[in-house]
């Protein structure tokens, strides 16, 4: 089971990589596409996927784009 913990280096992966995908996609990190890109990265992130470049720029599999948060 992974632990739903997040560390300080975990979060701040995860902000430069909504900040890269949200320059990817030509969207602005304030607004609400913004809040949906960070709940797929959270998922790619809760599935294993750890990579700073690959949550940026990677593709979404349609399991974490479908998903409501």
């Amino acid at each position: 089971m992974i632990d739903p913990r997040l560390s300080d280096d975990d979060i701040e992966l995860l902000k430069r990589a909504l900040l890269g995908r949200c320059m990817h996609l030509g969207i602005s990190p304030e607004g609400a596409a913004a809040q949906v890109a960070a709940g797929q990265l959270m998922d790619l992130f809760q599935l294993g996927i750890v990579d700073e470049q690959e949550l940026a720029r990677g593709p979404i599999p349609i399991a974490a784009a479908g998903r409501q948060h």
